[in-house]
């Protein structure tokens, strides 16, 4: 929906006088002591504070009643994403509290019992990696607090940083105190590690010291490894509400956000799209993995891929099922078919790592291009979006010479790697600290795993998230197609390694046309040819009804459009374009006339202090939301 009007959300200034600052906070429900961390003192370790913490210390602390060598109070905190109502059952329910059928449920619902996710809970179980830190604490992200919806500039995106007061809560919430050690880690095992990551970020960006907030290294499994005992159930220990406001810390880390506003400009510069020895360059990183080019290949062109169309050892594809399926009834996956059934031989060690040019592999697949030998990678998002592509002058996480994907990031453990091993890894994707980093990604979670490491692991100084991520980037569009020329293909999910969960491959199911803007000209080019593509196949329209101000569509690369309600496969023998309501150009909350700078969190945030009169620092508290296309 579209609200007609000016938006301004203008503060009366960033800065109040000493004086008023302290009648406030006598007023509010913030503990007078807190205006201590005003001077240096709270921040004397920050500078070298080491804020990953190994497993074998977190579980010495734990058998020390909660409590660190020097005595500090500790709060566990495991991230979970997903409250009530996203999948059967909760994540406290089910990953928090151990409970293998809930967790298997969840996991049918979420990727098919079928998948390698599914598949490992069983094992996971046995090895006593299912359950939480005993005296932990269960942190949901999507309860409203650390992510919310918010507007930064002519849109509501809905996984932004928390407000302040939203944050004060939280930690309230908590029983956290100024003076606690806050552990993070996660008890779910099918994600990456990103709940913790995401909000140390949170934290760190509303002043919390380094010293006071470390990251659990390897999550729950690590401290299973190590020795200690995961607790099952729904057990959280008694928390008395604390008075502390993290909002009166002395120093807010704003700049570890970047605002949409100051990403246009920068992409508007150019400075994203420079090569990596000019120093002028801003290095950005679409943190979405992994970079999709392969497609199925439909030889006899009617309209169906060859892989769906063909029976290999007795089994063919059942779409229904969406499995193969043999006269015994027996199923397989996609991915068994393609690498065991058909034989695709490929190896993990190269990229590609899929060799096209021989059969089985040249029978079925093909690749999208640019030119021979330069494929035309890009990642997708599960999240509501009106297109595809990268921001200009993005680097995806994996190529032809680099792999920064999150498993080259880690040990086989699971814990991240060393900063002399990580190093390397990154120098030669052409990221070496010395020109300012953004990150984003889907919603802003893997995306926070990248800043973490960058910043705090490999020490690199100028690191920022863009917490609006693809979700909030890839809705604001001022042009639509209008034939299926540009618009995307459908893209299938498959394991080499099946039933491992690592590599994982995407394939669309038909060549894709990409397009870019060239400014030059003032119009869309085709990604392969170069040739002009007119108004009969893409027009001013989409979310910001033609206004190319804040367009984003002009702004990225490798461009394709999502299906429409009026533009998809339906019409073709396998629809091969599916178009999904909730995800694919969805309902989107815009605002026509806003003429501010696109930082409007910034200047909430700089702003902010916490409400006068409240016991709990801002009022009622925020409502759990399902994310718009489902959870994480």
């Amino acid at each position: 929906m579209k609200r007609e009007g000016s938006l301004r959300f203008r503060f009366w200034g960033y800065l109040l006088a000493l004086a008023g600052l302290l009648a406030l906070l006598a007023l509010s429900g913030c503990s007078s002591d807190s205006y201590d961390n005003l001077t240096t003192d709270y921040y004397q370790n920050d500078a070298s504070a080491v804020t990953t913490v190994d497993a074998p210390t977190v579980l010495g602390w734990v058998q020390n009643g909660m409590r660190t060598d020097s005595g500090k109070r500790v709060v566990i905190l495991d991230c979970v994403p997903n409250p009530a109502g996203v999948f059967p059952n909760s994540d406290v329910d089910a990953w928090f509290a151990g409970d293998r059928e809930r967790i298997k449920t969840n996991m049918a619902a979420q990727y098919g019992m079928a998948s390698p996710q599914y598949l490992m809970i069983d094992m996971l179980d046995s090895m006593g990696f299912l359950g939480h830190i005993p005296g932990a604490l269960p942190n949901v992200s999507h309860e409203g607090y650390e992510v919310t919806p918010r507007v930064d500039g002519p849109i509501l995106a809905e996984h932004e940083v928390g407000t302040g007061s939203l944050i004060d809560q939280m930690v309230q919430g908590y029983g956290i105190t100024k003076d606690d050690v806050i552990v993070l880690s996660t008890s779910r095992l099918d994600y990456p590690g990103f709940c913790p990551s995401r909000l140390w970020w949170t934290l760190y960006y509303w002043g919390f010291s380094r010293d006071h907030i470390m990251i659990l290294n390897g999550g729950n499994k690590a401290y299973a490894m190590a020795g200690g005992t995961l607790e099952k159930g729904v057990v959280k220990p008694v928390v008395k509400p604390s008075t502390f406001c993290p909002t009166t810390l002395g120093r807010r880390n704003l700049d570890a956000r970047i605002s949409l506003g100051e990403l246009i400009s920068l992409v508007d510069s150019g400075r994203t799209s420079l090569p990596d020895d000019d120093p002028d360059k801003v290095v950005v990183i679409d943190t979405r993995q992994p970079p999709v080019a392969y497609f199925f290949k439909d030889g006899d062109a009617n309209g169906t891929p060859d892989v769906f169309e063909v029976t290999v050892n007795g089994y063919s594809y059942d779409p229904t099922s969406k499995d193969f399926v043999n006269a015994g009834g027996n199923h397989i996956t996609l991915s068994e078919f393609l690498f065991n059934e058909i034989g695709i031989p490929f190896n993990a060690a190269v990229n590609p790592p899929i060799d096209l040019s021989v059969p089985p592999a040249s029978t079925y697949l093909g690749m999208n291009v640019i030119a021979p030998g330069q494929p035309i990678a890009i990642p997708l998002a599960p999240k509501p979006a009106a297109f595809e592509g990268k921001i200009k002058g993005a680097k995806v996480v994996k190529s032809s010479t680099y792999n920064i994907t999150i498993p080259a990031l880690l040990n086989p453990d699971g814990t991240y790697k060393s900063k002399a091993d990580l190093l390397p890894i990154f120098a030669a994707a052409g990221i070496d600290g010395t020109k300012p980093i953004i990150t984003y990604c889907n919603s802003g979670a893997l995306a926070s795993i990248y800043f973490y490491v960058l910043k705090q692991i490999c020490g690199f100084e100028d690191v920022r998230l863009y917490d609006g991520s693809w979700q909030e980037w890839a809705n604001l569009a001022a042009f639509e197609p209008v034939t299926t020329d540009y618009v995307m293909t459908d893209d299938y999910v498959a394991y080499p390694s099946y039933p491992a969960g690592s590599p994982k491959l995407q394939f669309f199911a038909g060549m894709n046309n990409y397009f870019e803007y060239d400014a030059a000209s003032d119009q869309f080019v085709d990604t392969r040819s170069g040739a002009v593509i007119g108004t009969d196949k893409i027009k001013a329209g989409g979310n910001l009804a033609g206004d190319p101000t804040w367009d984003t569509v002009t702004r990225s690369e490798h461009v394709m459009f999502r299906p429409t309600a009026s533009l998809n496969g339906s019409a073709d023998p396998f629809n091969i374009r599916t178009y999904k309501s909730a995800t694919d150009w969805p309902a989107v909350e815009t605002y026509p006339s806003y003429d501010g700078a696109g930082s409007e969190i910034r200047l909430e945030d700089e702003a902010f202090l916490p409400s006068a009169g409240s016991g709990d620092s801002g009022g009622d508290a925020p409502s759990a939301f399902v994310p718009a296309g489902g959870g994480c």
